[in-house]
């Protein structure tokens, strides 16, 4: 037992060593002064979110961008998402609604991508709010002709404790995603703050092969543009590409978030990935063994697993706290010491249910 926590203590230090290091030293894009600013469009995929399509659509008038347009994708919405959407419309010439053909996000976006006149391809969630830089920063990443895709930081906005723990939660899957991508091993994004060349979707076929998983449209993506371009992918290292989403409010609502997110990795192909989340999950079982061996006779075991514990809490406090600065988030302490005693047990009964627990979301079964 001795030797099993002393093992894995050290592969996972050196591994929060490795993502810091790759997330404090990202790769650097040559920006260059450009006559014409390509064509962007956004496109959003919507189902019943009436209450917030309005706040983003205004975001995206206030664009410092030249050349863009918006584009609307209803999937099948109950509420009035389509009215207020339409709206805009009527208005401004840049804007657009279509109506996807068949259920489903992926679908929606296929859709969007086909009625897209731009070269670029911005992707957000309806429930999102963007600054007024934000296609300006993406645009100087696609000035490389080695950048196919790219991905930048998403925040969630902070009102109270509950908000800030999962703020904290959260900046660790942004934080792993753009690291991992500056390594060259790209494991992560989200769907809420993605672009990619049009040409380039329509090259891999788009979401072909996994329309049937009901989340994972960016992972997805991802992976199959990285097999055809495995320098391809960045990470937007520029405060002014992130976006803001919206927390959970209750307890539940964040668990079948969870549910859903991790149900997609039953149909993840890659190998590296899943044996990543294999070993992460390791990491939770033995960080909840440590906490019952502090309560252990022998001493050795429990200083063993004392020390754990502060190593393991030291590094992801050095490494969260720097992607919260970047992100804009605001840092709890009490909330990130309350995270390491949760966390593990979060992970495991979520990466365990995942499988056997059938989801729904907006009035969909999953």
């Amino acid at each position: 037992m001795l030797y099993l926590l002393v093992l894995f203590g050290c592969s996972y230090g050196l591994g929060v060593l490795a993502l810091w290091r790759a997330w404090s030293n990202p790769p650097v894009i040559p920006s260059k002064q450009q006559d014409i600013a390509p064509f962007i469009t956004v496109l959003i995929a919507a189902r019943n979110e009436a209450k917030n399509i309005h706040d983003l659509l205004e975001d995206l008038l206030k664009q410092n961008y030249p050349s863009y347009e918006v584009i609307v994708v209803d999937d099948h919405s109950e509420d009035d998402t389509i009215e207020i959407a339409a709206r805009f419309t009527r208005e401004y010439t840049s804007f657009r609604v279509i109506r996807s053909a068949k259920p489903g996000k992926k679908l929606a976006l296929t859709e969007g991508v086909k009625h897209a006149q731009g070269s670029i391809i911005v992707a957000t969630d309806a429930d999102c709010r963007v600054p007024e830089h934000w296609l300006s920063a993406i645009a100087i990443y696609f000035q490389q002709p080695e950048v196919k895709m790219v991905f930048g930081g998403v925040r969630m906005q902070q009102e109270n404790f509950f908000h800030d723990l999962q703020a904290i939660e959260f900046s660790s899957l942004i934080g792993s995603g753009a690291a991992t991508a500056a390594m060259g091993y790209p494991t992560m994004c989200n769907g809420a703050n993605i672009a990619y060349c049009k040409a380039v979707f329509e090259e891999v076929n788009g979401y072909t092969g996994n329309e049937h998983v009901p989340s994972g449209d960016d992972e997805f993506l991802m992976r199959k543009i990285k097999a055809i371009y495995p320098a391809g992918i960045y990470f937007m290292n520029d405060a002014r590409s992130v976006v803001i989403t919206q927390p959970n409010e209750t307890a539940g609502a964040f668990i079948k978030q969870r549910l859903r997110w991790a149900g997609k990795w039953r149909y993840n192909s890659s190998a590296y990935t899943m044996l990543l989340a294999i070993y992460i999950f390791s990491i939770q079982v033995i960080t909840v063994l440590c906490w019952g061996l502090l309560f252990n006779s022998d001493e050795r075991l429990q200083v063993t697993a004392l020390l754990w514990l502060a190593v393991k809490a030291l590094l992801e406090f050095l490494f969260l706290s720097s992607v919260c600065r970047f992100l804009g988030c605001r840092w709890n302490g009490l909330a990130f010491m309350m995270l390491q005693v949760i966390y593990p047990l979060y992970v495991m009964s979520i990466g365990l249910f995942a499988h056997f627990i059938p989801q729904q979301w907006k009035g969909r079964t999953l």
